[in-house]
Parts: structure tokens; sequence; C-alpha cells
């Protein structure tokens, strides 16, 4: 019965927004986009079916287990590729931990799981006036999925007893000051939050009052103390930033993990990492005769400086154009180091309105109790066709990269979608298990795993 009224609870708070985001333009949120269209494509029925697949083919499920606060929420971006012989395998693209967005294209039921994989933090609050920050970037388009959460922490935390009651506010209005038995939600953005978070002895202090926990790992991977290594006791949606905010630390990931991830067609390619620009352009150089390649910026970018390497590539003209898409998007202030250089990977394509199109999945992964979940998928189709060269627009595949939110391109997982992508559903049980060992073994192993990073970058 709880799980049919969390559920009902969710599709009331969709059905809300949507009507808030339809309107959002005459209250000043005219940026606010909806990806209902992408929800209404989603499949339950089939997702269930590939879920409970996946299940079947861990072979053991420590694979999937985890004690401790390390790792709540996430996702891991796929690619297909075909071998000579004509067997598919898996490429991780990059993994994402507590600030992975667009989990509210998924189906209802989905995004309900999701949102209890965020409320699984709450097992390790103790306050009996809970402070808990969400953050999100800076006008983002998909704010109305940080405020479902919100909403769903809120009501959470009293129905749990930890508080008598509790609110959703901006950071502006709260002054420090809490009445017993009182919770509270701070929603904001990062740029807002950042400057007001202190790290003092063991704890995060926002305005004077210790903060329990926080969503949003552009928060902690920017926190001058956090984002550089110290542990304070405060919950985080990941603790594993430094891996999965760094896609060449990914790829190590998935190189040490590689006897687990084996079985489910996943393996390593190839990859460095570059702090310079002298130290791109030679890794590059080096390796441009014998293989195409990708540079990507660190961090999510949303396909900004994302750039294809051949060797006929005018390498510094091209590096300059990549750090300057990225500056542009982010700011002069956030580098774009350390580069990550990357091997292309021979895709397996989508037949997608009468053309060849490069594609991923992303699978969304959830904590129930000690152990991770696969729990949905979404597809995302490249905005040109493929052509035989490298251009860019047909090798990026975020939906937000060229201005606003391509709903168009979104597939949510059914027959149709399998179809266009010639996949099967063995194909996306075998991802959906591989996302939940590998991030696990994230949870387990991140400080190693970035230690091998820095080591062999």
């Amino acid at each position: 019965m709880d799980e049919f009224n969390s559920i009902l609870n969710t599709s009331r708070s969709l059905d809300l927004l949507e009507q808030v985001i339809e309107y959002s333009s005459l209250i000043g949120g005219g940026h606010l986009t909806s990806v209902a269209p992408i929800r209404q494509r989603q499949d339950e029925r089939i997702t269930q079916r590939i879920c409970r697949r996946a299940l079947r083919v861990i072979p053991d499920e420590s694979l999937i287990t985890l004690q401790g606060s390390e790792f709540f929420i996430g996702s891991v971006d796929f690619m297909v590729s075909q071998s000579p012989e004509g067997e598919l395998n898996y490429v991780v693209l990059e993994t994402n931990g507590g600030s992975n967005r667009g989990y509210t294209a998924l189906g209802r039921n989905e995004l309900d799981q999701v949102c209890n994989g965020y409320l699984e933090m709450l097992d390790f609050i103790s306050d009996p006036s809970p402070v808990i920050i969400v953050g999100h970037p800076t006008k983002d388009i998909l704010l109305a999925e940080k405020i479902i959460l919100a909403e769903r922490i809120r009501t959470s935390i009293v129905e749990r007893g930890m508080c008598q009651d509790a609110k959703i506010i901006r950071l502006k209005d709260f002054r420090g000051l809490l009445n017993d038995g009182e919770g509270l939600v701070i929603l904001d953005s990062y740029d807002v939050l950042l400057p007001a978070l202190v790290g003092s002895g063991e704890r995060i202090i926002l305005n004077g009052h210790p903060v329990d926990a926080i969503i949003g790992d552009g928060v902690a991977r920017r926190h001058y103390q956090m984002g550089r290594g110290e542990r304070f006791e405060v919950v985080l949606a990941n603790w594993c930033f430094n891996v999965t905010d760094d896609k060449y630390s990914t790829y190590r990931a998935v190189e040490m993990a590689a006897d687990k991830l084996a079985a489910f067609n996943v393996y390593p390619f190839k990859a460095w990492s570059a702090d310079t620009i002298d130290d791109l352009i030679e890794i590059c150089q080096r390796h441009q005769d014998d293989m195409e390649l990708i540079i990507k910026p660190f961090q999510g970018s949303g396909g900004a400086g994302v750039h294809p390497i051949d060797k006929k590539t005018p390498l510094r003209l091209v590096v300059e154009e990549s750090m300057g898409e990225y500056r542009e998007k982010f700011g002069a202030w956030r580098s774009p180091f350390p580069y990550t250089i990357c091997e292309k990977v021979n895709a397996y394509r989508a037949d997608w309105r009468g053309a060849e199109h490069n594609y991923d999945i992303r699978v969304y992964v959830a904590r129930d109790g000690d152990q991770l979940f696969a729990v949905g998928a979404l597809f995302r189709i490249a905005l040109e066709p493929h052509s035989g060269g490298n251009r860019k627009r047909a090798l990026v595949v975020n939906l937000s990269g060229y201005g606003g939110l391509d709903i168009e391109r979104g597939l949510g997982v059914s027959s149709e979608s399998l179809k266009i992508t010639r996949l099967s559903e063995e194909d996306l049980a075998n991802m959906f298990a591989a996302s939940a060992v590998l991030l696990t073994f994230i949870a387990k192993n991140h400080e190693k795993i970035h230690q091998n990073a820095v080591k062999a970058g």
C-alpha cells in the first residue's frame, strides 16, 4: 500500500508540475521545459521485464550490495559497438552521480524508484530538525525534477517522524534559525549555495546551522573543501563524485572492474588524460594516425568542447575551438582540464527517420536498502545522421547541447525504440546489470580508482 501511495503521489506531483510548466512564462519561469512527451514514449511493462531479466544475469548479489552512505543514485551512459564478428559490445561513455538529470523522462513507476533512491539518504540522518539541501544548475530547464524531489523529501521526513513539520524554501529565506521539531529543504542553485556553505570542525554549516544532507554533486565538487577531498559528517547523494564526474576516472574504473563486467559484454577501451594543452596535443599526435579519437573536457559538458580527431585534424586549431566552446558555456573561470582523450567507438547505429544516427543509452540506477538496481533508461539520438565523416553534430547526442531541449530525439524504452536502435531486451538487460555492478564497484572503491587515475594520467 505504501508503494502504491508513493506512486500515486508522484503521479499527482507530475500532473501539477506539468500545469506549472505550461504557465511558467506568466510567473517568470519561461525557461522551464517539460519532458512529458518522452515519458509518454516509455512502456513500463517492457522496462519492468528488462529489470527482472537484469537481476537474473547478475551472478552474485554481492556485486550490487553496499553498506554505508557513499552512494544513492546515479546513471551510466552507454554506446553500442559491433565487433567484426557481429557481436555487440556495450561501451561505457560516462557515469553520473547525484546530479544526474532527465529522470522525469522515465515512466511514473521508474521516477518513483529514483526518488526513493534519494530518500534512502534519510536513513543516515538523526537530527530532529534536519536541514537538507537540494542544489540545481542556474536557470535549470529541468527544475521541475528537483521540485518533485524536494516535495518528496519534505513529506517523507514528516511521515517518518524525523520532525513534526517541514517546508521548502530558497536560501535567501533561511536565517539560520529553526524551531524544535522543524525540518527544512533548501532548494536553490549551485552558485547561490556555494558561498554560504562552510566546513567547520566535522560539519558543513549554513548560516550558522549544521547541514545534514546535500543533493547535487555540483555543490560538493565545486566546494572549496569537499571538492578537494575533505570529508565531513554530511550525507551526500554521491561521495564518489571524484570518479563519476571525471570521464577518465570512469574509464579506469571500467578497466579495474573488467572481470566483473565482461559477463555483460562491457569491456574497457583506450583512453588517456591530459593536464595541459601541450599534453593534449602530444597525446593526439601520438595516436591520431593509428585510430580516430574523441577529446572531452573535464566533467559533464553537455557536448560543449567534445570534438572528433582523425589523422587530418589540425590539432591546435581544434583544441582552441574545443576550449572556446567550453568557456563560452561555463565561463572563463572554469577549466576544461584535465581533458580525456579516448578512442572513437565503432558505433552500432539507429535507423531513425530514414537515416543512420549515432545514439547512446542512459541507464538510471537507484538504491533500495543495501543494493543498487537499474530502474529505467532513456535513448538519445544524435542531431544529424551519420555521413561517414567526423561532423560533431552527428556524434554528440546530448539533448540540451544545441539550445533548449530537443525532446524529439529522446526515446523511451518501448518496442518501437528497440526496433529503431536495433537492440533486444537482452541487450538492455545486460546494460542494466552492468550499470548496477559498475556503480556499486565505484562506490566501494572510489578512492582507489581516483588514485589509480591520477597516477596513470
